[in-house]
């Protein structure tokens, strides 16, 4: 027989499923996060041996990178808002800006120990970088919140970790394409730091695409609006470079990013993570979670939902964007 549960689902029960889930991200995260110190790289003995072998082009690039970099404390200053009176999203942003706060310092080292520029140069660099901030607002033309922000996070960090995977792969090319006696790609010196980054940045994707799965699941109208509001401009941080033309030159001479490249590198990938094929399955999943009822939970792909919360409607989101009702079947055992 069909049992339909009549007990509402309420906001009360949102939120708490919410941090549940949460702070069970947190736990994951905390234990296999990044656990490296940029000053005691190893890669720092081998830098002014291949400093001298970095390109015009790759070495605006890395400047431009730790430009965008030293933003860490506007981007940890929204996220304490974003986070509001939840814990366990508040220690995930802490966690989080504390691994990007030893990227940018990791790219001072690259910059400084190959000799690519002067320590004068690069700290009057990182000062200039001050006299700008970066909002949430003026980057998604939207209030910051912890579901847009994990959403908008997805694809920044998808995006971060493609950018430094092109500059490994270009500065190994630059260092004359080292290999090892199995003839197999090392990576020595920066190209060996940008791979670091772009591990840490993919993992960071896979800990915001948990949390936005929550959000899914519990609250799916606020996280899919939260997805078509970030993703409908996306755009990597808009943030004011002392070197931003020759910066943004050098990118666009290298083909490391266009326009065409987010839409298929990024976006397409990050829709995909979420179980939407395209753009448009994304804003239609955002229109039709707007008449889904008040005790409305999400299924994402084929896998049924583990525990359906008491008062529950439990919908699937096919990967049009289409939202159905899902009818649970539960056998009753018999009366003794």
């Amino acid at each position: 027989m069909v049992y339909q549960m009549t007990n509402p689902w309420t906001q009360e029960g949102r939120h708490l499923a919410i941090q549940k889930g949460v702070g069970e991200v947190y736990a994951r995260y905390f234990a296999r996060g990044p656990k490296w110190v940029a000053k005691h790289l190893p890669q720092r003995a081998e830098m002014k041996e291949y400093g001298s072998k970095v390109s015009t082009e790759s070495r605006e690039m890395l400047l431009g990178d730790f430009g965008i970099e030293s933003f860490i404390e506007d981007y940890a200053l929204w996220a304490t808002y974003a986070s509001g009176k939840s814990i366990s999203t508040g220690q995930i942003y802490t966690q989080w800006v504390s691994d990007e706060n030893r990227h940018g310092r990791a790219l001072w080292y690259c910059l400084v120990d190959s000799g690519l520029y002067t320590q004068a140069f690069v700290d009057e660099y990182l000062y200039e970088c001050g006299h700008d901030a970066w909002t949430f607002e003026r980057q998604t033309g939207h209030e910051g919140t912890p579901e847009r922000a994990a959403a908008y996070a997805i694809a920044q960090e998808r995006q971060t970790k493609r950018n430094y995977r092109n500059l490994q792969q270009r500065l190994w090319e630059e260092y004359g394409s080292p290999r090892d006696d199995n003839n197999r790609a090392t990576y020595p010196a920066i190209a060996g730091v940008t791979a670091q980054l772009a591990t840490d940045e993919g993992f960071h994707e896979g800990v915001f695409r948990e949390i936005t799965r929550v959000y899914l699941e519990f609250w799916p109208e606020k996280a899919l609006q939260a997805m078509w509001d970030v993703y409908e401009r996306y755009r990597m941080p808009i943030v004011k470079l002392p070197n931003a033309e020759v910066f943004l030159e050098a990118v666009l001479s290298t083909g490391i990013d266009s326009h065409r490249s987010v839409i298929t590198d990024v976006l397409s990938p990050t829709y995909a993570a979420m179980g939407l094929q395209s753009r448009a399955a994304v804003k239609r999943a955002a229109r039709e979670s707007w008449d889904l009822p008040d005790g409305a939970i999400l299924q994402v792909g084929d896998q049924p939902l583990a525990d359906l919360p008491e008062g529950a409607v439990a919908y699937k989101m096919n990967p049009d964007g289409s939202l159905e009702p899902v009818v649970a079947a539960i056998t009753v055992s018999p009366l003794a």
